[in-house]
C-alpha cells in the first residue's frame, strides 16, 4: 500500500476542502452584520489597551506629526483674521509733470473727482508742497536758497474702497487707470505693506499645506508600520483564519479598526495639543493686543475644525492600515 507523503501545515487542496464543506451564508441580516462591527470595534480597542506602552507611543508620535501642521494652520488663521481688521482709507498719490500749469492740475483733478471709484481728491499746490516738505525735513535755508520751486503738483485720490487683501487688486487697477493720464508722471499706491503682507501670508498657506502633506505621509507610514507588526505577531491566528475559509475582508477588519483608533486618538490628542498651546499663549498675546488697542480676539481650534482634524486623521489610519494589511496579509501563505 502506498503511503502518502506527510504535509506540514494546512495545503491548498485542504483550503478548497474546507471551503467546500463551509456552511453556507444565510440571509443578510443588517443587525447580525453592525453588531459584528460592535464587536470588532470594542475587540480592537481592547488589543491596544492590552499594550498600553506601545499603543501610547504611537498615539502621540501621530499626535505631533498632526499637531505641527494644525498649530501652523491657527497662526496663519489669527494673522488673517488680524489683517481683516486692519482696514484703513487708501490713498493714491499722483505726482504730476513739473511744467504743468495750475490750470490744467485744476481740471484734471475735477475730472477725476467724477469718477464713480474715487471720494474724493486733494489738490495740493507747489508751494503746499514745499512748506511742508521744509516742516518735515527741516531744511528751510537749503530750499530758500533754491531759484525755483523743484516739486510738482500733488493730487492725493482717496478712493471709495479701504484696504485690504480683497480690494488690493481693485485699488492696484484704479491707480494704473489714474498713471494712465497724460498730465501724471507717477502714481503710488500706499498699500505696499499689504501687498507684501499678502505675498507673505500666501507663501505661509503654501508652506502649511506642503508641511500637512509631508506630516500625512508620516502618519501614513506610521500607522502602516505598526499594522504591518500587529499583523505579524497574530500571523498564526491569521493562518488559521485562512485555514477555514475566511475572506481577506474578515482578517483586515480588525486590524482596519485598530488603524481607526490609532487615527482618532492621534487626532484627539492633536486637537488637546493645539488648544493647550493656544491657552498658554493666550495671557500674552492678550497683553500685547491692549498695547495697540486693538479688538483683535485670539483665534484657535474650533468644533467644526476638531471634527474635520478628527476625520482626517481617522481617515489617514484606516487607509494607512488597509494598505499595509492587504500587502502583508497576501504574503502570508498557507503550505
Amino acid at each position: 500500500m502506498v503511503q502518502k507523503p506527510n504535509q506540514r501545515g494546512a495545503t491548498r487542496e485542504s483550503i478548497k476542502a474546507t471551503k467546500h464543506n463551509w456552511p453556507t451564508r444565510s440571509s443578510f441580516s443588517p443587525t447580525k452584520y453592525f453588531r459584528q462591527h460592535q464587536e470588532t470595534l470594542t475587540e480592537s480597542f481592547m488589543r491596544l489597551v492590552s499594550y498600553p506602552l506601545a499603543s501610547i507611543m504611537t498615539v502621540m508620535v501621530i499626535a505631533i506629526a498632526l499637531s505641527l501642521p494644525g498649530g501652523l494652520y491657527v497662526l496663519l488663521k489669527n494673522v488673517q483674521s488680524m489683517t481683516d481688521q486692519w482696514e484703513q482709507q487708501s490713498v493714491i498719490t499722483l505726482y504730476l509733470f513739473p511744467n504743468l500749469e495750475d490750470t490744467q492740475a485744476l481740471a484734471l483733478s475735477h475730472r477725476l473727482s467724477s469718477l464713480d471709484n474715487v471720494a474724493s481728491v486733494e489738490y495740493i499746490s507747489k508751494e503746499e508742497g514745499l512748506r511742508y516738505f521744509e516742516r518735515s525735513s527741516g531744511y528751510e535755508q537749503i530750499m530758500a536758497s533754491l531759484p525755483e520751486n523743484p516739486l510738482p503738483i500733488v493730487l492725493r485720490v482717496i478712493p471709495t474702497l479701504t484696504v485690504d487683501v480683497n480690494t488690493l487688486a481693485s485699488l492696484q487697477a484704479l491707480r494704473d487707470q489714474l498713471a494712465a493720464q497724460k498730465e501724471v508722471e507717477y502714481a503710488e499706491l500706499d498699500a505696499q505693506w499689504l501687498q507684501r503682507l499678502a505675498n507673505i501670508l500666501s507663501f505661509g498657506q503654501r508652506f502649511v499645506y506642503a508641511l500637512s502633506v509631508l506630516l500625512i505621509v508620516a502618519v501614513f507610514l506610521i500607522v502602516g508600520n505598526t499594522i504591518r507588526m500587529a499583523v505579524e505577531s497574530r500571523r498564526d491566528e491569521v493562518l488559521v483564519m485562512k485555514l477555514v475559509g475566511a475572506t481577506d475582508a474578515y482578517i483586515r477588519r480588525p486590524f482596519l479598526y485598530m488603524g481607526l483608533w490609532f487615527g482618532l486618538l492621534g487626532g484627539l490628542f492633536a486637537s488637546l495639543c493645539i488648544l493647550l498651546l493656544s491657552w498658554w499663549v493666550s495671557a500674552p498675546a492678550e497683553r500685547l493686543i491692549e498695547l495697540y488697542q486693538s479688538g483683535f480676539q485670539l483665534q484657535t481650534f474650533n468644533a467644526d475644525e476638531i471634527i474635520l482634524c478628527l476625520t482626517i486623521s481617522a481617515l489617514v489610519g484606516v487607509v494607512g492600515a488597509w494598505i499595509a494589511v492587504s500587502r502583508h496579509i497576501s504574503n502570508i501563505e498557507l503550505q
